[in-house]
Protein backbone atom coordinates (compact mmCIF):
# COMPACT_ATOMS: atom_id res chain seq x y z
CA UNK A 1 0.00 0.00 0.00
CA UNK A 2 2.93 2.15 0.90
CA UNK A 3 4.42 1.76 -2.58
CA UNK A 4 1.58 2.55 -4.44
CA UNK A 5 1.07 6.02 -2.68
CA UNK A 6 4.45 6.68 -3.77
CA UNK A 7 4.17 6.00 -7.10
CA UNK A 8 0.90 8.18 -6.94
CA UNK A 9 2.52 10.78 -5.50
CA UNK A 10 5.69 10.64 -8.06
CA UNK A 11 3.35 10.57 -10.82
CA UNK A 12 1.30 13.65 -9.41
CA UNK A 13 4.42 15.46 -9.24
CA UNK A 14 5.85 14.57 -12.67
CA UNK A 15 2.75 15.93 -13.29
CA UNK A 16 2.71 18.88 -12.08
CA UNK A 17 6.57 19.44 -13.52
CA UNK A 18 5.46 19.17 -16.72
CA UNK A 19 2.82 21.40 -16.55
CA UNK A 20 5.32 24.28 -15.57
CA UNK A 21 7.56 23.20 -18.22
CA UNK A 22 5.48 23.37 -21.17
CA UNK A 23 3.51 27.02 -21.63
CA UNK A 24 -0.24 27.54 -20.98
CA UNK A 25 -2.71 27.28 -24.81
CA UNK A 26 -2.84 30.57 -26.02
CA UNK A 27 -0.01 31.66 -23.74
CA UNK A 28 1.24 35.76 -25.03
CA UNK A 29 3.52 36.55 -27.15
CA UNK A 30 6.70 38.73 -26.31
CA UNK A 31 5.48 42.47 -26.69
CA UNK A 32 6.85 45.83 -26.76
CA UNK A 33 5.94 49.31 -25.58
CA UNK A 34 7.10 52.30 -27.73
CA UNK A 35 6.14 55.63 -26.17
CA UNK A 36 5.29 58.34 -29.12
CA UNK A 37 5.82 61.60 -27.15
CA UNK A 38 6.50 65.10 -28.22
CA UNK A 39 9.18 65.12 -30.89
CA UNK A 40 10.40 61.33 -29.89
CA UNK A 41 9.68 57.68 -29.92
CA UNK A 42 10.73 56.89 -26.96
CA UNK A 43 13.07 54.26 -27.68
CA UNK A 44 14.36 55.34 -30.89
CA UNK A 45 15.93 52.47 -31.73
CA UNK A 46 14.89 48.99 -30.31
CA UNK A 47 15.65 45.49 -31.25
CA UNK A 48 13.06 42.93 -30.89
CA UNK A 49 11.94 38.86 -31.97
CA UNK A 50 10.09 37.98 -34.54
CA UNK A 51 6.43 37.46 -33.51
CA UNK A 52 6.41 40.29 -31.25
CA UNK A 53 3.42 42.62 -30.80
CA UNK A 54 4.64 45.91 -30.37
CA UNK A 55 2.28 48.62 -28.88
CA UNK A 56 2.42 52.27 -29.79
CA UNK A 57 1.17 54.36 -27.50
CA UNK A 58 0.70 58.19 -27.16
CA UNK A 59 2.03 59.96 -24.25
CA UNK A 60 -0.74 61.34 -21.93
CA UNK A 61 1.27 64.68 -21.74
CA UNK A 62 1.23 65.64 -25.78
CA UNK A 63 0.72 68.69 -26.87
CA UNK A 64 1.07 67.78 -30.64
CA UNK A 65 -0.94 65.83 -33.30
CA UNK A 66 1.31 62.41 -33.90
CA UNK A 67 1.39 59.64 -35.98
CA UNK A 68 3.46 56.05 -36.61
CA UNK A 69 4.16 55.64 -40.57
CA UNK A 70 6.11 52.78 -41.89
CA UNK A 71 8.38 53.96 -44.28
CA UNK A 72 10.64 51.05 -44.79
CA UNK A 73 10.58 47.62 -43.97
CA UNK A 74 11.26 44.22 -45.63
CA UNK A 75 10.52 43.14 -49.06
CA UNK A 76 6.86 41.89 -48.96
CA UNK A 77 5.62 44.21 -45.90
CA UNK A 78 3.05 46.50 -46.73
CA UNK A 79 3.16 49.84 -45.65
CA UNK A 80 0.87 51.41 -43.22
CA UNK A 81 -0.27 54.38 -41.62
CA UNK A 82 -1.47 54.78 -37.78
CA UNK A 83 -4.31 57.27 -36.70
CA UNK A 84 -3.30 60.56 -35.60
CA UNK A 85 -3.80 62.11 -32.60
CA UNK A 86 -2.24 63.77 -29.09
CA UNK A 87 -3.14 61.17 -26.89
CA UNK A 88 -4.88 58.26 -25.44
CA UNK A 89 -4.48 56.31 -28.79
CA UNK A 90 -2.60 52.73 -28.69
CA UNK A 91 -1.96 51.03 -32.17
CA UNK A 92 -0.66 47.97 -32.07
CA UNK A 93 1.41 45.65 -34.91
CA UNK A 94 2.63 42.24 -34.77
CA UNK A 95 6.39 41.85 -36.45
CA UNK A 96 6.53 38.33 -38.02
CA UNK A 97 9.16 39.42 -40.89
CA UNK A 98 12.29 39.74 -39.46
CA UNK A 99 14.56 42.78 -40.89
CA UNK A 100 14.83 46.46 -40.08
CA UNK A 101 11.96 48.61 -40.12
CA UNK A 102 12.16 52.72 -40.13
CA UNK A 103 9.02 54.78 -39.22
CA UNK A 104 8.77 58.75 -38.93
CA UNK A 105 5.93 60.75 -36.97
CA UNK A 106 4.33 62.33 -40.28
CA UNK A 107 3.79 65.70 -38.47
CA UNK A 108 7.84 65.66 -37.05
CA UNK A 109 9.20 63.80 -39.46
CA UNK A 110 12.92 65.56 -39.69
CA UNK A 111 13.37 65.12 -35.65
CA UNK A 112 10.51 62.42 -34.75
CA UNK A 113 12.11 58.63 -36.18
CA UNK A 114 12.20 55.06 -34.92
CA UNK A 115 14.20 52.15 -36.03
CA UNK A 116 12.97 48.82 -35.41
CA UNK A 117 15.37 45.76 -35.64
CA UNK A 118 13.43 42.61 -36.21
CA UNK A 119 15.75 39.60 -35.62
CA UNK A 120 14.39 36.18 -36.00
Amino acid sequence: MRRRRNLVAAAALAGTLVAAAVPAFGASSPKRTIEVVDDSFAPAKATIRKGTLVMFKWSDLNYQTHDVKLTSAPHGVKKYTSPAGTTGIAFRKRFSVAGTYKFVCTYHASIMTLTLRVKH
